[in-house]
């Protein structure tokens, strides 16, 4: 019906690009049957965030840890899904039964994962990845779980992006690549200059943390002013604090996933998402805000976040 409805009667496309897109998609996956009812609506939160977030790799930090397994089979399925790849409605089903909750934001969703059900990996991922001894592996439980999974040629793997496998080595290119490609602005002023939202500072700090500058990144289109990192100094050992804010659209849009505990709170009386005690990520006035912590109690996290106003 959508496809009939933006189609000119020469069935020259009348719709927005991104629309059409999203269509594709919804065709692609409508082929799968990921199992009734029960989980087609997370394999549809799993796929729109994947499909929707452009700069997935910005969000946070400059170290990346390696995937726990029950969530490089998440990753998996909705890179297949994404790129069209045949995936099994079994594996599809197998990964989407160890969701234990799922809290949707608009533009932010953050799913618990079960950590003690680890999955068989995907037929088409089979002989593509190996362990430390260049054994091929068939399961997630093997040594995937800490951190040893190899390419044929032995490369450490530490994430997997449209169904391919990212070395080490890539990863490091990737990463020096984004320094490079980051301004820095030490007042909130002048990065206000460049946001296409209002950027916002928390009035209350843990004694001992200190605002220190902030960061967009550029390309070759200029400085992009949907994405702002804030980041703080701490004057006290194992304490760390930092942010990021964007401007809420389908592009900054995200999804989390993590093998511990999430929980729906308030910021202002605002839904939010803690988790594990050490994030809080919600949208307010047309900005997600993304607040990781190392060191700070649950207290001093939600006073931070209600402090920024």
């Amino acid at each position: 019906m959508d496809n009939g409805v933006h189609k000119a009667g020469s069935g020259e496309w009348k719709g927005s690009e991104e629309y059409r897109e999203l269509l594709e998609l919804g065709q692609v996956l409508a082929e799968h049957d990921f199992s009734r009812n029960t989980y087609q609506q997370a394999v549809w939160s799993k796929v729109r965030s994947r499909a929707g977030k452009v700069q997935a790799g910005s969000r946070r930090n400059s170290s990346r840890s390696f995937k726990r397994p029950v969530m490089i089979a998440a990753s998996l399925l909705v890179a297949f899904a994404v790129s069209g790849a045949v995936v099994k409605p079994s594996f599809a089903q197998e990964v989407l039964s160890r969701v234990l909750q799922t809290i949707n934001l608009g533009h932010i969703i953050a799913n618990e994962m079960d950590p003690d059900q680890i999955p068989e990996i995907p037929e088409e991922m089979k002989g593509k990845i190996y362990d430390k001894d260049g054994h091929p592996v068939v399961s997630f439980a093997q040594e995937i779980e800490r951190g040893q999974i190899f390419t044929a040629d032995g490369e450490l793997i530490v994430d997997f992006v449209d169904g391919k496998p990212v070395t080490q080595q890539e990863q490091d290119v990737l990463d020096k690549e984004k320094a490079a490609g980051i301004f820095s602005v030490k007042t909130l002023a002048e990065l206000n200059k460049y946001a296409a939202f209002e950027v916002k500072l928390p009035e209350y700090l843990p004694e001992g943390i200190a605002f220190d500058h902030g960061e967009l990144y550029t390309g070759k289109d200029g400085i992009s002013s949907k994405y702002v990192d804030l980041i703080f100094t701490s004057e006290k050992k194992g304490i760390k604090f930092w942010m990021q804010q964007s401007y809420a659209d389908h592009e900054t849009a995200y999804e989390m996933s993590t093998d511990g505990k999430i929980e729906q709170v308030k910021v202002n009386g605002i839904d939010a998402v803690l988790m594990n005690n050490k994030s809080l990520d919600w949208e307010a006035d047309g900005v997600l805000y993304s607040l990781s912590t190392q060191g700070l109690d649950r207290e001093e996290i939600m006073q931070i976040a209600e402090s920024i106003r």
